[in-house]
């Protein structure tokens, strides 16, 4: 995917932020573009292109289940999580979903767009919906995001350290997924 989006030149950042903001729609796992992202633009570049795109999915995935696909997301939802999950997630305040976003969006372990399509079912708010979702989504891109910004020298004692923040964040993860069953 990398080589493909560097082919560009000087559009591959736009190249990049069009198809980090379309294909995480589509189910196409969307934590590859963080790890692209600071690989090909580095931390900075990375950053403001993967977190652009990121609000982008995240929020039309949203709408579109909130608008467009409440019964096929629904059949979905109900095959993959058990009905205590299911209950978690619907059954709960809008202030109270707003605090487990931010808390889903920090376990890199669930994916986003489960997560995504999930809330566009619940009674909470778009604008709480947004803040909540950038709020959570920011610390994991960051992570991520150094851990690609480092690729290009994996015998450096950066990426040693990218890699075990990335290790120490997915482990922290697991802790907490764990602690709510």
């Amino acid at each position: 995917m990398q080589d493909f989006i560097a082919q560009f030149g000087d559009y591959a950042p736009l190249i990049f932020l069009l198809l980090a903001s379309i294909l995480p729609i589509f189910l196409f796992p969307p934590g590859i573009f963080s790890i692209i992202g600071g690989y090909l633009f580095g931390f900075k570049l990375g950053a403001i292109l993967t977190i652009i795109a990121a609000i982008v999915y995240t929020n039309v995935m949203f709408l579109i289940s909130r608008y467009f696909a409440i019964d096929y997301i629904e059949k979905f939802l109900v095959s993959k999580l058990s009905l205590k999950e299911f209950n978690r997630i619907f059954g709960v305040k809008e202030n109270k979903l707003a605090v487990f976003l931010i808390i889903f969006r920090l376990i890199p372990i669930l994916p986003n767009s489960v997560v995504s399509y999930s809330y566009g079912l619940t009674r909470i708010s778009f604008k709480h919906y947004f803040i909540a979702n950038l709020i959570g989504l920011i610390p994991g891109r960051l992570i991520w995001l150094n851990f690609g910004s480092t690729l290009n020298n994996i015998w450096s004692l950066e990426f040693l350290h990218a890699l075990l923040l990335v290790l120490l964040f997915i482990g922290i993860g697991f802790f907490v997924t764990k602690r709510m069953d």
